[in-house]
């Protein structure tokens, strides 16, 4: 287990409050509530010590740990130990302070990767999660890991939490992990606007029985490949000029609007995606493994149809041409995508992938 460092004693600022106080309103005072702390033989890994020996970005951008509060349209992240938490609960207890990016080329989501722990069995995820002070907090804060080969798993480990749910005790049984060493990944994506999602996460730790034997090391059946699995960025426009009339609007709505784009891996059959809602429509950028990847936008339907579709080419103006092939290496960076190859206006005989159910068209 890394070594832990003990935060100092610093007091997370509360997000500003708009509401200005008349001098008849007295103040509410904000009411205390007691955490137990686990005791320190059974901490495997204490994520808010660690908290700046993690590598925190969002979508686009990596970001300064501890954060700076003048500088937060990128995301922020901070250890305390005093806050206040949703419903005026004063926190005294080990936390971290959460904002993901906030959209409109700022990038979007908030991811934390650890350093490597090995998992023993009945090893536990626990945590407190809360909104921070008044913040309109709605978003997911999962748990994910990246394997002892540098493969990153999206998990089921996932809790969506917004303004009002009050305090919310997490807990999640690593064993499935026994024996593998991996990096642990603290990810909060927005549920709603990307805009003053402020979250407090509260005694955030590996809990693990002192007794625990380390369960028998998992090694893998076949040497893996060596590969470099850092993200790579794409990043460009769509060019809704050529797209259905309805989607645009000259006068009210020159830009047109918002679609999702879809980045779909042809070496694993994974997808990714992204609204450009968060990115300032029609831009987009999105971080993803490396790979070879088609682009496909989705934009809303008229009429029986659900989405309309437009695809990357590598042609501008494009009509009915097969989807161009962008390949992403690691800690690469491709621009000037541009999404321009509109299926309507040829008649829908260009291939585009279907969409996926879960990719949600604007």
């Amino acid at each position: 287990m890394p070594p832990a460092v003990e935060p100092s004693a610093t007091i997370v600022p509360l997000p500003a409050n708009t509401s200005a106080p008349t001098p008849t309103e007295i103040a509410p005072t904000p009411t205390p509530i007691a955490f137990s702390l686990p005791a320190p033989e059974t901490v495997a890994l204490d994520f808010v010590a660690l908290t700046c020996s993690a590598k925190w970005s969002n979508n686009a951008y990596h970001l300064p740990c501890p954060g700076h509060l003048d500088e937060i349209e990128r995301g922020y992240v901070e250890y305390s130990d005093h806050a206040v938490a949703e419903g005026m609960v004063s926190v005294e207890a080990p936390l971290i302070s959460m904002l993901p990016g906030q959209g409109d080329g700022n990038g979007i989501g908030l991811f934390g990767r650890y350093p490597p722990l090995t998992i023993y069995p009945g090893d536990f995820f626990q945590a407190t999660l809360a909104c921070h002070g008044d913040s309109s907090c709605n978003a997911e804060l999962a748990l994910e890991y990246f394997d002892q080969n540098g493969n990153y798993t999206d998990t089921d480990w996932s809790w969506t939490h917004q303004a009002g749910d009050s305090l919310e005790e997490l807990s999640v049984d690593l064993s499935s992990l026994a024996g593998q060493t991996v990096e642990l990944m603290l990810v909060m994506r927005e549920k709603g606007s990307a805009k003053n999602n402020w979250f407090l996460l509260i005694r955030p730790h590996i809990s693990r029985d002192p007794q625990a034997l380390p369960a028998p090391m998992v090694v893998p059946t076949s040497t893996p490949e060596l590969t470099d699995k850092t993200p790579g960025v794409i990043s460009g426009k769509v060019d809704m000029s050529t797209s259905p009339p309805y989607l645009t609007d000259p006068v009210s709505n020159p830009q047109g609007m918002p679609v999702v784009v879809t980045f779909f891996n042809l070496d694993d059959s994974t997808y990714w995606y992204i609204q450009t809602l968060l990115t300032g429509h029609p831009n987009y950028q999105m971080t993803i493994p490396p790979g070879r990847y088609e682009v496909v936008a989705y934009a809303r339907g008229v009429g029986g149809e659900p989405y309309v579709t437009a695809g990357y080419t590598g042609q501008n103006p494009s009509c009915g041409q097969p989807l161009r092939v962008v390949e992403v290496t690691p800690n690469e960076r491709v621009e000037n995508i541009i999404i321009a190859d509109w299926n309507w206006k040829c008649g829908g005989t260009a291939f585009r992938p279907e969409k996926p159910p879960i990719v949600p068209v604007p």
